[in-house]
């Protein structure tokens, strides 16, 4: 029986190399993600006092799913399935940072940010005095906590065409995201790289 920390893109096809290889297991989702129909059931993370092994397809950035199925299961066999993170190419600016609150602190004074850092950065984000937009792929009326915040709605997958449109539009002076790499997210940055904007980035 095998839990797979779920939330990543690639969490349903590590699912069904699961269910091809003849395993069994459960998916065990992280806080705030949005679930998505496997071939595995869902459970809690108490299901790990059950399991004998942990493969880990969770979010790359979620910290805190890992760290609690780790220090309840600190014996099982662990094995993690990630993406290749993004390399700077010519053209690029990027600041890169080891936490949010580097992130913010490279930030210019009034900077007009667009941020695709989920919601769970909107606390270290108020300490920005600029227009925040952040990109958000599941609609909801949640209250936007910044006084000079908005929510950008989307559906991925989003082309590097669209998204230079976007950024135009909003007249956006700095790209802020997380490095998590593959393709699917990546047009953001090249449409930075595209319109010779800066981007601050944070290390995986």
């Amino acid at each position: 029986m095998i839990a797979v920390l779920g939330g990543a893109r690639e969490t349903a096809r590590a699912v069904d190399w699961l269910v091809r290889a003849g395993a069994q297991g459960v998916v065990i989702w992280g806080a705030g993600t949005d679930p998505v129909p496997t071939g595995f059931d869902d459970a809690p993370m108490t299901a790990l006092a059950g399991v004998d092994a942990i493969l880990d397809a969770s979010h790359s950035f979620d910290e805190v799913t890992r760290a609690i199925a780790v220090a309840r299961a600190p014996d099982l066999p662990y094995a993690h399935v990630g993406r290749a993170p993004w390399v700077a190419q010519d053209g690029d600016q990027w600041i890169e940072v080891d936490s949010l609150t580097q992130a913010v602190a490279a930030l210019l004074p009034g900077a007009r940010v667009f941020a695709a850092t989920g919601r769970g950065s909107l606390d270290v984000l108020m300490a920005h005095d600029g227009p925040v937009f952040l990109r958000q792929l599941t609609r909801h009326d949640l209250p936007m906590p910044l006084p000079k915040g908005q929510y950008i709605f989307g559906d991925a997958p989003f082309s590097v065409s669209d998204e230079v449109a976007l950024l135009t539009e909003l007249k956006i002076d700095v790209v802020l995201a997380r490095n998590i790499g593959g393709a699917g997210s990546f047009p953001k940055l090249a449409a930075a790289r595209e319109l010779g904007l800066p981007a601050v980035v944070l290390r995986p």
